[in-house]
């Protein structure tokens, strides 16, 4: 049998976690279903990961690191504000668009640990890193556009999630992606009035 390393098994496990939830729900989607569907036994769960719990947290830093690279790599230097947000926000649509199933896992998981005392730290921890990731990527856009924003980071961070968040919760109840779309440039205007060319001092 050909050697497979720890970090290949964890992410064959996460993948798998992924799939198995979305299929089951969270509930059933124990860890002897998750091996079963990654193809290995228990005994190797055990040897990646200290506990169900430690890998749902791997699942929710994985999806929302990858948001927030596919918002980031839309930015380039110089390019109008409003056209920065519309490709940084239709980035995260299209990602959850063509994987809808991972979305749907990230809620469950989020409203799952909100009933559970001994997860109840997830769902602040997704939205903390959620939120913080936001604010990475409009202190970036603020440096590429060479502008300030009139609302506290701390506070747009908040708006700009809490709009993308809705709009994809809401699209995954009626998969109305024309109705995304036309948010989305709406959104991408509104956050854009929040910016300002800073004032130079003669």
């Amino acid at each position: 049998m050909p050697y497979v390393s720890v970090e290949q098994r964890r992410r064959d496990l996460i993948d798998a976690a992924i799939r198995v939830t979305a299929d089951v729900g969270l509930a059933a989607a124990s860890t002897r279903a998750i091996c079963a569907e990654a193809g290995v036994q228990q005994s190797v769960f055990h040897y990646c990961f200290s506990s169900k719990e430690e890998l749902l947290r791997e699942l929710t830093r994985e999806v929302v690191a990858g948001m927030v690279e596919t918002a980031v790599a839309t930015l380039s230097p110089g390019v109008d504000v409003r056209e920065s947000i519309h490709k940084g926000l239709y980035g995260l649509w299209r990602m959850v668009s063509v994987q809808p199933e991972k979305q749907l896992v990230f809620y469950e998981l989020t409203v799952g640990a909100l009933r559970e005392p001994n997860r109840s730290d997830i769902p602040e921890w997704q939205y903390r890193e959620y939120y913080a990731s936001t604010g990475t990527f409009l202190e970036r856009l603020a440096e590429t556009a060479e502008i300030e924003w009139t609302v506290p980071i701390p506070v747009l961070s908040r708006m700009v999630t809490t709009a993308i968040d809705g709009l994809i919760l809401g699209w995954l109840a009626d998969r109305r992606a024309d109705e995304v779309e036309a948010s989305l440039e709406a959104f991408a205007e509104m956050f854009a009035g929040l910016a300002a060319r800073p004032v130079v001092v003669a």
